[in-house]
């Protein structure tokens, strides 16, 4: 299985860097941030992005994904066309999007329909571009919560030009049974997060117990299902690791950025790599 590595806590690194550190850390690829703060970022993404993804292939990575700003969410935003005009260019077949909200107080589905429109723009984008717009599921109050919520956004589009994103962790969180939320979005799969969540005690907040992200295998992800049900599905990756690791009893970030590294990212980022290569080849998963 085809596993790459996102880069958000990464961008002090040059793309030569960060291809290298990729490689050492045991990836096949890498999901490049292309936000604020980052090498490739929304303002220089039209002629730095395609050499980034030139450095990243001559060391024998792919870059199959792109994730832009989790404000992008206007369609009509001038940065929006120039991203996936890069992409088009640079060969990256894949842009993850923003997202949309479902406040308390709100109607959801006058949001869902004005997300719709919106999720419109960006296929049209797609069809333009030839990259396609990829939909990630965030628990908490996000559209797609889950693959249930993830369906009602996309299901009217087609699946060449807008694909779902689950992420195993934000679905445990969650609660959705993995096998019913991926029968869910099977025609639309296109990558998939392995990130691993559970729920811990927390001093002084109610309700006393928390999300909080952490290494694969030391959460309430059952990842030997979850790759053997990818496995039947014929799904070859890209697989995407996140790193999101924290053992504070506090949640590292929800959407958007996080302002620290996270303790042991290295360390768990190769070993989230192998545990798992080692559970693909225990389940035989190609």
């Amino acid at each position: 299985m085809h596993i790459v590595l996102n880069s958000k806590f990464f961008a002090e690194l040059s793309p030569e860097a960060l291809a290298d550190k990729v490689a050492g850390l045991g990836y096949d690829g890498v999901d490049l941030c292309v936000r604020e703060g980052h090498p490739v970022d929304p303002d220089n993404v039209g002629q730095v992005l395609p050499a980034a993804v030139v450095s990243l292939r001559n060391a024998g990575l792919s870059c199959p994904l792109v994730s832009a700003p989790t404000t992008l969410m206007e369609p009509d935003d001038p940065a929006a066309e120039k991203l996936y005009a890069a992409c088009a260019e640079a060969g990256v077949p894949r842009i993850k999007i923003g997202y949309w909200y479902c406040n308390e107080g709100d109607d959801y589905w006058a949001v869902l329909d004005r997300a719709k429109e919106g999720l419109a723009g960006f296929a049209r984008l797609s069809e333009c571009y030839g990259v396609q717009t990829c939909c990630h599921t965030h628990s908490g109050p996000c559209l797609g919560s889950n693959c249930a919520g993830l369906m009602h956004l996309i299901g009217d589009f087609s699946p060449r030009d807008v694909g779902a994103y689950p992420d195993f962790g934000h679905m445990a969180l969650d609660g959705e049974d993995l096998g019913m939320g991926l029968s869910m979005i099977a025609g639309h799969l296109s990558i998939a997060a392995a990130k691993d969540a559970t729920h811990v005690g927390q001093a002084d907040t109610v309700p006393p117990r928390g999300p909080i992200f952490t290494h694969v295998g030391a959460g309430s992800v059952d990842w030997r299902r979850a790759l053997r049900l990818l496995a039947e599905m014929e799904f070859p990756g890209p697989l995407v690791v996140h790193t999101e690791y924290s053992f504070a009893e506090a949640i590292i970030r929800q959407v958007g950025y996080a302002e620290q590294q996270p303790p042991g990212l290295e360390k768990y980022a190769r070993q989230d790599a192998a545990v798992l290569r080692q559970i693909a080849d225990e389940e035989g998963v190609e």
